[in-house]
């Protein structure tokens, strides 16, 4: 892993629908609002070029503008910042400001994807593909969105970042309780010493 940043950022990675982002918020539950901060990474996509026609856009991995996020990570502690402006659904970008807020803590996780190059702790969560197609579609009810009709896309961006990714310091089964991996995961924050391939429930 890189040396240590101030803060210290933990990464957690896997495919759409393992529940990253729902392990952010239950991690920071368990470890308190002023020690810990979820950053809306999937903000952060490169967006399409204004001049390449969506279905060309979707024929690539999606890529994260990790120098725009750096630029927020830069923020003293405390600090009240907030992601891009984004159009998922032309897969643009309105401002590089002006979307959902967040404050830079001690501990700052991304969950995307794709891992954050920084990041001094990386975390790996996985589910099958019917468990995260079956979420995904309830999410889509859920929120009026339609993501599952990117399903290819998400999945080729998932299978590109994990074929460079280094061994995760803990491997998550997205299937298992939440709560469960939500503490393994805190244990991991409070210690800083796991050894890579640390596997905590998934198989």
């Amino acid at each position: 892993m890189t040396a240590p940043c101030v803060p210290l950022v933990v990464s957690i990675v896997g495919p759409s629908g393992a529940g990253k982002s729902q392990l952010a918020k239950r991690t920071q539950s368990v470890l308190g609002d002023d020690i810990f901060a979820r950053i809306p990474t999937d903000y952060f996509f490169v967006p399409r070029p204004s001049n390449m026609p969506l279905t060309t856009f979707l024929k690539q991995p999606l890529r994260y503008d990790w120098e725009l996020l750096r630029s927020s990570l830069r923020e003293p502690i405390g600090t009240p910042v907030e992601t891009p402006d984004a159009d998922f659904a032309g897969f643009s970008r309105i401002s590089d400001a002006g979307g959902l807020p967040f404050t830079i803590r001690p501990v700052m996780i991304t969950d995307a994807m794709a891992r954050f190059p920084d990041a001094d702790l990386l975390v790996m969560l996985d589910a099958p593909g019917g468990v995260r197609r079956d979420r995904i579609e309830a999410r889509d009810v859920r929120w009026g969105t339609s993501v599952l009709v990117n399903w290819e896309h998400l999945e080729m961006t998932w299978t590109e970042s994990r074929a460079g990714l280094p061994a995760p310091d803990l491997t998550l089964n997205g299937s298992r309780s939440l709560s469960l991996n939500a503490d393994a995961l805190a244990r991991l924050i409070h210690s800083h010493r796991a050894p890579a391939n640390t596997t905590d429930g998934f198989s």
